[in-house]
Protein backbone atom coordinates (compact mmCIF):
# COMPACT_ATOMS: atom_id res chain seq x y z
CA UNK A 1 0.00 0.00 0.00
CA UNK A 2 2.88 2.37 0.69
CA UNK A 3 4.17 1.69 -2.83
CA UNK A 4 0.68 2.39 -4.20
CA UNK A 5 0.50 5.78 -2.47
CA UNK A 6 3.98 6.69 -3.68
CA UNK A 7 3.13 5.63 -7.23
CA UNK A 8 -0.03 7.77 -7.25
CA UNK A 9 1.89 10.73 -5.86
CA UNK A 10 4.65 10.28 -8.46
CA UNK A 11 2.12 9.99 -11.28
CA UNK A 12 0.44 13.22 -10.23
CA UNK A 13 3.73 15.07 -9.84
CA UNK A 14 5.17 13.95 -13.21
CA UNK A 15 2.09 14.10 -15.41
CA UNK A 16 2.78 15.99 -18.63
CA UNK A 17 -0.70 15.74 -20.09
CA UNK A 18 -2.25 18.26 -17.74
CA UNK A 19 -2.36 21.96 -18.39
CA UNK A 20 -1.44 24.48 -15.70
CA UNK A 21 -5.10 25.11 -14.83
CA UNK A 22 -5.63 21.39 -14.02
CA UNK A 23 -3.69 21.68 -10.77
CA UNK A 24 -5.15 22.94 -7.49
CA UNK A 25 -4.29 22.93 -3.79
CA UNK A 26 -6.59 22.92 -0.81
CA UNK A 27 -6.44 23.60 2.92
CA UNK A 28 -9.17 22.83 5.45
CA UNK A 29 -9.96 22.08 9.07
CA UNK A 30 -12.77 20.46 11.01
CA UNK A 31 -13.70 17.89 13.69
CA UNK A 32 -11.98 14.49 13.51
CA UNK A 33 -14.13 11.81 15.18
CA UNK A 34 -12.37 8.61 16.22
CA UNK A 35 -13.82 5.12 16.14
CA UNK A 36 -13.19 2.35 18.69
CA UNK A 37 -9.59 1.10 18.88
CA UNK A 38 -10.17 -1.82 21.27
CA UNK A 39 -12.93 -3.41 23.38
CA UNK A 40 -12.67 -5.58 26.47
CA UNK A 41 -15.48 -7.54 28.11
CA UNK A 42 -15.18 -8.78 31.71
CA UNK A 43 -17.62 -10.99 33.60
CA UNK A 44 -18.00 -10.02 37.27
CA UNK A 45 -19.38 -12.42 39.89
CA UNK A 46 -21.80 -10.85 42.36
CA UNK A 47 -23.91 -12.09 45.26
CA UNK A 48 -26.95 -12.38 43.04
CA UNK A 49 -25.26 -13.79 39.93
CA UNK A 50 -22.98 -12.32 37.29
CA UNK A 51 -22.66 -8.99 35.54
CA UNK A 52 -20.81 -7.94 32.41
CA UNK A 53 -18.62 -4.85 32.23
CA UNK A 54 -17.35 -3.55 28.91
CA UNK A 55 -14.61 -0.99 28.29
CA UNK A 56 -13.77 0.73 25.02
CA UNK A 57 -10.54 2.46 24.08
CA UNK A 58 -10.91 5.39 21.70
CA UNK A 59 -9.89 9.05 21.42
CA UNK A 60 -11.71 12.32 21.97
CA UNK A 61 -13.02 14.37 19.07
CA UNK A 62 -10.56 17.08 18.08
CA UNK A 63 -10.00 19.44 15.15
CA UNK A 64 -7.86 18.10 12.34
CA UNK A 65 -5.94 20.14 9.76
CA UNK A 66 -5.87 18.92 6.16
CA UNK A 67 -3.90 19.87 3.05
CA UNK A 68 -4.01 18.38 -0.43
CA UNK A 69 -2.85 18.62 -4.02
CA UNK A 70 -5.30 17.75 -6.82
CA UNK A 71 -4.96 17.04 -10.54
CA UNK A 72 -8.03 17.21 -12.80
CA UNK A 73 -7.80 14.74 -15.69
CA UNK A 74 -10.89 16.20 -17.34
CA UNK A 75 -14.14 17.93 -16.33
CA UNK A 76 -15.43 14.96 -14.34
CA UNK A 77 -12.45 12.97 -13.05
CA UNK A 78 -9.59 13.98 -10.77
CA UNK A 79 -7.02 12.47 -8.40
CA UNK A 80 -5.99 13.93 -5.08
CA UNK A 81 -3.22 13.32 -2.56
CA UNK A 82 -4.18 14.61 0.89
CA UNK A 83 -2.80 14.53 4.41
CA UNK A 84 -4.57 15.11 7.73
CA UNK A 85 -2.96 15.87 11.11
CA UNK A 86 -4.79 15.40 14.42
CA UNK A 87 -3.85 15.17 18.11
CA UNK A 88 -6.37 13.86 20.63
CA UNK A 89 -6.50 12.48 24.19
CA UNK A 90 -6.94 8.72 24.46
CA UNK A 91 -10.04 7.73 26.43
CA UNK A 92 -10.85 4.44 28.15
CA UNK A 93 -14.63 4.33 28.63
CA UNK A 94 -15.96 1.72 31.02
CA UNK A 95 -19.64 0.87 31.45
CA UNK A 96 -21.73 -1.65 33.32
CA UNK A 97 -25.49 -1.31 33.34
CA UNK A 98 -26.33 2.38 33.62
CA UNK A 99 -23.01 3.29 35.25
CA UNK A 100 -19.93 4.46 33.36
CA UNK A 101 -16.59 6.16 33.79
CA UNK A 102 -14.05 7.74 31.43
CA UNK A 103 -10.32 7.48 32.19
CA UNK A 104 -7.55 9.54 30.59
CA UNK A 105 -5.10 7.04 29.03
CA UNK A 106 -2.64 9.41 27.28
CA UNK A 107 -2.86 10.95 23.83
CA UNK A 108 -2.39 9.98 20.18
CA UNK A 109 -1.04 11.92 17.20
CA UNK A 110 -2.52 10.72 13.92
CA UNK A 111 -1.24 11.52 10.43
CA UNK A 112 -3.48 10.13 7.69
CA UNK A 113 -2.65 9.98 3.98
CA UNK A 114 -5.46 9.40 1.48
CA UNK A 115 -5.18 9.11 -2.33
CA UNK A 116 -8.78 9.22 -3.61
CA UNK A 117 -10.17 9.20 -7.12
CA UNK A 118 -12.78 11.95 -7.47
CA UNK A 119 -15.92 12.14 -9.59
CA UNK A 120 -17.36 15.63 -10.13
CA UNK A 121 -21.16 15.37 -10.46
CA UNK A 122 -21.79 18.78 -12.05
CA UNK A 123 -18.39 20.15 -13.13
CA UNK A 124 -19.63 23.41 -14.63
CA UNK A 125 -21.90 24.81 -11.90
CA UNK A 126 -21.05 27.44 -9.33
CA UNK A 127 -21.79 24.78 -6.68
CA UNK A 128 -20.02 21.56 -7.68
CA UNK A 129 -20.72 18.26 -5.94
CA UNK A 130 -18.28 15.35 -5.80
CA UNK A 131 -17.85 11.82 -4.48
CA UNK A 132 -14.47 10.25 -3.73
CA UNK A 133 -12.84 7.04 -2.65
CA UNK A 134 -9.39 5.47 -2.44
CA UNK A 135 -6.67 3.91 -0.30
CA UNK A 136 -5.63 5.34 3.08
CA UNK A 137 -2.60 4.97 5.32
CA UNK A 138 -2.58 6.20 8.94
CA UNK A 139 0.37 6.71 11.28
CA UNK A 140 -0.75 6.42 14.92
CA UNK A 141 1.80 7.90 17.35
CA UNK A 142 0.77 6.88 20.89
CA UNK A 143 1.92 8.53 24.13
CA UNK A 144 0.62 6.60 27.11
CA UNK A 145 -0.04 7.96 30.58
CA UNK A 146 1.22 5.84 33.47
CA UNK A 147 -1.42 4.68 35.96
CA UNK A 148 -4.32 5.24 33.57
CA UNK A 149 -6.33 2.37 35.01
CA UNK A 150 -5.36 -0.14 32.31
CA UNK A 151 -4.30 -3.65 33.35
CA UNK A 152 -1.32 -3.63 30.99
CA UNK A 153 0.28 -0.33 29.89
CA UNK A 154 -0.37 0.64 26.28
CA UNK A 155 2.53 0.58 23.87
CA UNK A 156 4.29 3.87 23.26
CA UNK A 157 5.49 4.63 19.75
CA UNK A 158 4.25 4.76 16.17
CA UNK A 159 2.40 2.13 14.16
CA UNK A 160 1.26 2.46 10.56
CA UNK A 161 -2.07 1.02 9.47
CA UNK A 162 -3.61 0.50 6.02
CA UNK A 163 -7.21 1.11 5.07
CA UNK A 164 -9.53 2.97 2.77
CA UNK A 165 -11.55 6.17 2.65
CA UNK A 166 -14.73 7.41 0.98
CA UNK A 167 -16.51 10.72 1.11
CA UNK A 168 -18.64 13.42 -0.44
CA UNK A 169 -18.16 17.14 -0.86
CA UNK A 170 -19.35 20.36 -2.40
CA UNK A 171 -17.34 23.36 -3.63
CA UNK A 172 -18.56 26.89 -4.30
CA UNK A 173 -16.42 28.50 -7.00
CA UNK A 174 -16.89 32.23 -6.54
CA UNK A 175 -14.07 32.97 -9.03
CA UNK A 176 -12.36 30.76 -11.67
CA UNK A 177 -9.43 30.25 -9.27
CA UNK A 178 -10.89 30.26 -5.75
CA UNK A 179 -13.49 28.04 -4.11
CA UNK A 180 -14.87 27.35 -0.64
CA UNK A 181 -15.24 23.64 0.12
CA UNK A 182 -17.15 21.39 2.52
CA UNK A 183 -16.25 17.69 2.74
CA UNK A 184 -17.23 14.68 4.85
CA UNK A 185 -14.94 11.66 4.80
CA UNK A 186 -15.14 8.19 6.34
CA UNK A 187 -11.72 6.59 6.98
CA UNK A 188 -11.41 2.93 8.03
CA UNK A 189 -8.03 1.43 8.98
CA UNK A 190 -6.79 -1.37 11.17
CA UNK A 191 -6.52 -0.49 14.86
CA UNK A 192 -3.11 0.69 16.10
CA UNK A 193 -3.48 -1.61 19.13
CA UNK A 194 -3.14 -5.36 19.57
CA UNK A 195 -4.94 -7.62 22.02
CA UNK A 196 -1.80 -7.99 24.16
CA UNK A 197 -1.54 -4.21 24.44
CA UNK A 198 -4.68 -4.26 26.59
CA UNK A 199 -3.93 -7.35 28.71
CA UNK A 200 -1.01 -9.79 28.34
CA UNK A 201 -3.22 -12.82 27.56
CA UNK A 202 -5.54 -10.95 25.21
CA UNK A 203 -8.49 -12.83 26.71
CA UNK A 204 -11.83 -11.08 26.36
CA UNK A 205 -10.35 -8.40 24.08
CA UNK A 206 -11.75 -7.51 20.65
CA UNK A 207 -9.81 -5.31 18.22
CA UNK A 208 -12.19 -3.74 15.67
CA UNK A 209 -11.29 -1.60 12.70
CA UNK A 210 -11.84 2.01 13.84
CA UNK A 211 -14.15 4.00 11.60
CA UNK A 212 -12.87 7.56 11.82
CA UNK A 213 -14.88 10.47 10.43
CA UNK A 214 -13.57 13.85 9.32
CA UNK A 215 -15.76 16.81 8.32
CA UNK A 216 -13.93 19.87 7.02
CA UNK A 217 -14.47 23.39 5.72
CA UNK A 218 -11.71 25.03 3.69
CA UNK A 219 -10.60 26.78 0.53
CA UNK A 220 -9.18 25.66 -2.82
CA UNK A 221 -6.89 27.56 -5.18
CA UNK A 222 -6.49 26.57 -8.83
CA UNK A 223 -3.23 27.48 -10.56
Amino acid sequence: MRKTLLAISFAIATSTAASAESWSVGAATGPFIFGTFAERTVTINTETGTATAKSRLSAATRAGAMGDVQLDFNDRWAARLEATWTQAPLRLKSSGGSQGVTIDAGHVNVTTFVAPLILHINPHGAFRFEIEGGPAYALYNVHRRAGAGISSPLFEGTRGRLGGAAGVGVAWWWTPRFAAEWRAQDIVTSSPFRETDIIPSGQGVHIPKPQNGHTTVGIRYRF
